[in-house]
C-alpha cells in the first residue's frame, strides 16, 4: 500500500476516533446562585457558586442525564463533599483534592448520573468556604463516517504518460516483481486498459485477481501500435480491455505480470 495513502487513511481515523471521544459540556445556572467567586485557571476564568446559609443551590435538571460538578473552596477542608437531594432522597459523595491554584483548594470533578424523568435537583454543601459549577454533560456529536475515494492507487512499478495524436493519458506501469494494486470503493464498477511492451516473440500474460483470487489470465498478442507512444520505451503492444466483476461494496484488485514484460494499466470507473 502506498505509503501517502496509509498516513491519510491512519490520520482521518484517529481524527475520527478523537471527535467520537471528545466530551461535550454546556454550563447551567442556579435558580438562586447566591454568591459567586472567580476562579481563574489556563482554560479561562469562570464563577463558581455559593448557597445562601443554610441553603441548598436549585437546578432544573430536565433532560439532563449525567451531570458534572466542579469544585473548589478557599480553605483546606477535612471531608469536603457534596449533596444531591433528588426527589427529597439525600446522597453524600465525598470529593477528590486535585490541585491548588491561587490560593483555592480545587477538586476533581464530580460526575452523577441523572435518573430519567428529574425535572429539579438540589446541591447542598454545609461547607461555606466551598464554591460549585454544574455542567450538563452533552453526548458527543455523531461523526460522520470517512468516505474513502471510489478508487484508490496502492501500488504500481511507476506512472507513466501515454501519448496518441496530441493527446496523453495517465497510465501505471507494472512488472513480474511489482504489481499494480489498487481498491475499488464505495460500490463502483471499473474497467482496464492493459497494454504490454514487447521485447521478443513471447506471449505477455497477465494475472487478473480480485479480493486474492485469480478471476482471468490474459493473453495478449505480439501486434505492435504505431499510434501510442511512451517517452523511452519502444515496441508498444495492442490494447486490451478488462472488465471486472461487478463491485457490491469494496474490491481489492491486483495485476501481475505473468510473464517476463512490462505492462501499462489504466483503471477506468464506469459512470453510474
Amino acid at each position: 500500500m502506498n505509503k501517502y495513502v496509509v498516513i491519510l487513511l491512519l490520520l482521518c481515523l484517529s481524527l475520527s476516533l478523537s471527535a467520537a471521544a471528545a466530551q461535550r459540556y454546556k454550563a447551567l445556572n442556579f435558580e438562586n446562585p447566591g454568591t459567586r467567586r472567580v476562579l481563574k485557571t489556563e482554560a479561562g476564568n469562570h464563577f463558581y457558586y455559593r448557597s445562601l446559609p443554610e441553603k441548598s443551590l436549585h437546578l432544573d435538571a430536565t433532560g439532563i442525564t449525567k451531570l458534572e460538578l466542579r469544585s473548589f473552596s478557599t480553605k483546606e477542608l477535612k471531608k469536603p463533599e457534596l449533596i444531591i437531594i433528588v426527589a427529597g432522597k439525600r446522597t453524600a459523595y465525598p470529593l477528590v483534592f486535585k490541585q491548588k491554584i491561587g490560593g483555592y483548594f480545587v477538586y476533581e470533578a464530580l460526575s452523577i448520573s441523572i435518573p430519567e424523568k428529574t425535572s429539579q435537583l438540589q446541591v447542598l454543601c454545609y461547607e461555606r468556604s466551598m464554591y460549585t459549577r454544574a455542567y450538563n454533560v452533552l453526548p458527543p456529536k455523531p461523526v460522520k463516517p470517512v468516505k474513502l475515494k471510489n478508487l484508490v492507487l496502492k501500488a504500481h512499478a511507476g506512472a507513466m504518460t501515454v501519448n496518441h495524436n496530441g493527446s496523453s493519458s495517465d497510465y501505471y506501469s507494472l512488472l513480474p516483481a511489482q504489481p499494480l494494486k489498487f481498491s475499488l470503493n464505495n460500490g463502483r464498477d471499473a474497467f482496464i486498459y492493459v497494454r504490454p511492451r514487447l521485447l521478443d516473440r513471447s506471449t505477455p500474460k497477465l494475472g487478473v485477481f480480485v479480493n486474492g483470487d485469480l478471476i482471468e489470465t490474459v493473453e495478449f498478442n505480439l501486434k505492435r501500435t504505431t499510434k501510442y507512444h511512451v517517452q523511452g520505451i519502444n515496441n508498444l503492444g495492442i490494447s486490451r480491455k478488462i472488465s471486472l466483476p461487478k463491485n457490491n461494496s469494496s474490491s481489492e484488485v491486483e495485476l501481475r505480470a505473468l510473464s517476463e514484460h512490462l505492462f501499462l494499466a489504466k483503471p477506468v470507473l464506469i459512470k453510474k
